[in-house]
């Protein structure tokens, strides 16, 4: 199993944002947070291509998950990051799937395969 889900686009890194944001509207989601830890490692001397991390929230599954077991609140919102690499940008997601295999509660496993493939759809829009 991968760790994450990961597409190449045409757009730029700019457009990749926007468009990723866009989808996540789209899909039901929220962008509840956005971090640019490019810009962050740069200003502190670590040069890096840039790197853009958009946390991402589903309200109802977020909620029933946390109902059934309060320590997957260690791995939420959700992570979508747009990066540069090699000159090419990248969508890049982690698979909710990953992290159900850390919890023995079924309803976890069950909806972090239903976001799972929401967040496959927003990373294949945004990604076009």
């Amino acid at each position: 199993m991968e760790l994450g889900y990961t597409k190449k686009t045409q757009d730029s890194y700019e457009e990749a944002i926007r468009r990723v944001e866009e989808a996540t509207e789209h899909n039901g989601f929220k962008v509840v947070n956005r971090l640019d830890m490019g810009g962050i490692l740069n200003s502190k001397g670590f040069p890096r291509d840039p790197v853009y991390m958009l946390e991402i929230c589903h309200a109802p599954s977020a909620s029933e998950v946390l109902q059934a077991n309060m320590d997957i609140s260690l791995l939420l919102p959700c992570k979508i990051n747009v990066y540069l690499q090699d000159g090419e940008t990248y969508i890049s997601a982690l698979d909710p799937g990953i992290m159900a295999q850390f919890f023995k509660e079924d309803a976890i496993t069950q909806i972090a395969s239903h976001v799972g493939q929401a967040i496959h759809t927003i990373v294949d829009e945004a990604a076009r």
